[in-house]
């Protein structure tokens, strides 16, 4: 049995539970514990290896199952940066002493008000001496109280006046313009991409030296390209390249990221030339990108298809005179419990009925996800088509503000909810309750996980005409029922629609498709890695030998 090795260097505080790759990697995981020709050791970065954790536990694999290599502490420099992100994110309690003081404030209130209706009552005038010398130390308190607040007052303008005078001085707006930025969008600061590969540069030499230090590991593998480190690894190697987005989609990246996304197009183009061998998830990968573009010879390019990503595992309830509605009604809970996830909604609980019909695209929000297209299309449908289904959408608003300025200019806070962060059965639930899932990308490196996650829970589904879909969907009549032009808001409105009216006629064509599909399991894909790492590996032996 040979030992192959799985590197990993994905950047801190990326959660993979909610990246595609991510899911790629957890059902490659999954099969892969339990693979009976090889064994696989894991070598990651420090900071990924509690997301790694994470995201073997959601598919029911124990951490341990796996060996671990790289460096186990962060650097300093990311726990200082990730205190202060948790202290930005605290909920603030009030103090013991100031609860207490509303207490005894609200208790005073009482108290005065039953004894000015007694004074104002009472025909008695001892009584209402009595009531007079009582009140004294509280109206000396009152008058205090006034006094102090009156001088607190004053202070408290004068404060207000000498930060305003300061905060119009022309350093404290540049310092402000600064700190602003470096908060908000960190990721766009060429100082912060600077520290932040000077960092990662740092890790990577630790995580090379315990790579190289391996001579039991034939051959390693690389499911990104965004890591040129990995081209330093002294065996034999074998670097997956899923897409190469930010060719297809250079000015809607461009405007997210700056410099960086610039940086990391450096970054992937680096590690493609410093390659031996390549995996591929489709056909239009191989030959459009890494032959066409970056003259990769084809013998050097394997393609390994998606399995098929099932999620009825994860909600399926037996053991019920009636298992569908019992699934059902798991599932409805399940969604009720992500709307506490929802982001720039304010009455996310407006969804929670039971009944509430809606359309869903899993995704995160990235400039060739095509969120903005979708939206149109949807609005479309709701005020002019008179659809009166809602919109869930996984990503988060604000990593594209666009998306965010979109819903509030057109008013469909009360119709869009973007769930960000969701489990592993949070999605499948999403997925199961939709009357349609919709998947509008305009690129991927194969066919989008939409298709199978959707289907597998029995939710049809309609998609994008792109090269890496219609690899999978061969029939000319259910490309015709179900794919729509990406580029197009009215054909993607019209499809959907069509789909909501005959939403049986189409899962039933398209359980057709699944029933095949779902033969491939991720086992086949496991075995096919395997193999090819096993043929680099006896080459590069051979090699040596000669």
């Amino acid at each position: 049995m040979k030992t192959f090795g799985i590197y990993l260097a994905y950047p801190p505080t990326l959660d993979l539970r909610a990246e595609g790759l991510g899911r790629h990697l957890a059902e490659f995981l999954k099969e892969a514990k339990s693979c009976s020709d090889a064994r696989f050791v894991i070598a990651c970065s420090s900071w990924t290896r509690k997301s790694l954790g994470d995201l073997l536990e959601g598919v029911g694999v124990s951490p341990d199952a796996f060996e671990i290599i790289g460096p186990r502490d962060q650097p300093m420099f990311l726990k200082l940066y990730q205190l202060y992100q948790d202290y930005k994110r605290r909920t603030r309690r009030q103090s013991r002493s100031l609860r207490l003081f509303r207490i005894l404030k609200r208790q005073f209130a009482r108290n005065l008000t039953r004894a000015e209706n007694l004074m104002v009552t009472t025909r008695s005038s001892l009584l209402l001496a009595f009531l007079a010398l009582l009140a004294l130390p509280f109206v000396m308190i009152a008058v205090a109280a006034m006094a102090v607040s009156w001088f607190s007052a004053l202070i408290i303008a004068a404060w207000q006046k000498l930060c305003a005078r300061l905060a119009r001085s022309r350093p404290f707006r540049q310092y402000s313009k600064l700190v602003t930025w470096a908060a908000t969008k960190p990721q766009a600061s060429s100082t912060t991409v600077r520290l932040y590969r000077l960092m990662e540069e740092a890790e990577a030499s630790l995580l090379l030296k315990d790579i190289n230090s391996r001579k039991d590991v034939s051959a390693w593998y690389s499911p990104t390209a965004f890591w040129p480190h990995f081209t330093r690894i002294k065996a034999p190697r074998l670097t997956c390249v899923p897409d190469v987005v930010l060719s297809e989609s250079p000015i809607g990246f461009s405007t997210v990221g700056g410099d960086r996304v610039l940086q990391t197009f450096g970054l992937v183009e680096a590690t493609i030339e410093g390659g031996d061998h390549f995996v591929t998830y489709s056909e239009h990968i191989k030959y459009r990108t890494l032959v066409e573009r970056y003259q990769v010879s084809p013998g050097a390019i394997d393609v390994v298809r998606h399995g098929a990503n099932r999620l009825d595992d994860l909600i399926a309830v037996s053991g019920f005179p009636d298992n569908a509605a019992s699934t059902d009604a798991f599932c409805v809970s399940r969604f009720e419990s992500a709307l506490g996830k929802a982001i720039g909604t304010q009455q996310p609980f407006n969804f929670d009925s039971g009944d509430v019909e809606f359309i869903f695209y899993a995704s995160q929000f990235r400039p060739n996800k095509n969120v903005i297209t979708l939206l149109r299309a949807y609005e479309h449908l709701l005020k002019r088509r008179y659809i009166g289904h809602k919109l869930v959408l996984t990503g988060d608003p604000h990593s594209l503000p666009e998306i965010a300025r979109f819903i509030r200019d057109r008013n469909l806070q009360n119709d869009v909810l973007c769930l960000h962060g969701l489990s592993a059965q949070e999605l499948a639930a999403c997925y199961r309750l939709a009357d349609v899932a919709v998947n509008p990308s305009l690129s991927e490196g194969g066919c989008p996980f939409t298709l199978t996650e959707a289907l597998s829970v029995g939710t049809p589904v309609v998609m994008a005409r792109i090269a890496v879909t219609e690899e999978v969907i061969t029939d000319p009549e259910l490309r015709g029922l179900m794919l729509f032009d990406p580029y197009d808001w009215e054909d993607m409105a019209a499809r959907i629609e069509w789909a909501l009216q005959n939403k049986e006629s189409l899962l039933e064509r398209q359980l057709q498709l699944y029933e095949r599909l779902a033969e491939r399991s991720w086992k086949s894909v496991v075995n096919e890695y395997v193999a090819i790492l096993d043929r680099i590996s006896s080459k590069s032996t051979c090699s040596e030998r000669a």
